[in-house]
């Protein structure tokens, strides 16, 4: 599932998808289209697997080595909000219930 993200991964996400056209990409990859060294890709790249934006699996002839994939966008939009109407719901449920 899908989570928001700051407004700054956010733009390194849009602008890794455009550049790559919605393809597969490496770390280096992500260092050169973003700008940034390769411990601030090691910190930016994660979060996006976490937050579940992009998938990550290791490559078959070298283990060592990571492919990034992206998740496609409106499957993202969707997982959001569906879980803000799920947040919404259970606060109104809960304000109805224990009043204002």
């Amino acid at each position: 599932m899908a989570q928001s993200i700051p407004k700054h991964l956010l733009e390194k996400f849009s602008l890794l998808y455009f550049v790559k056209k919605g393809g597969s990409f490496t770390h280096k990859d992500a260092q050169t289209i973003l700008r940034i060294s390769k411990s601030y890709a090691g910190q930016v790249l994660p979060i996006l697997v976490k937050s579940g934006w992009i998938i990550s699996h290791r490559l078959g002839d070298d283990r060592r080595k990571k492919v990034y994939e992206f998740k496609n966008p409106h499957i993202i939009i969707e997982e959001i909000g569906q879980e803000l109407n799920l947040k919404a719901t259970f606060e109104k449920h809960n304000k109805k219930n224990f009043g204002p």
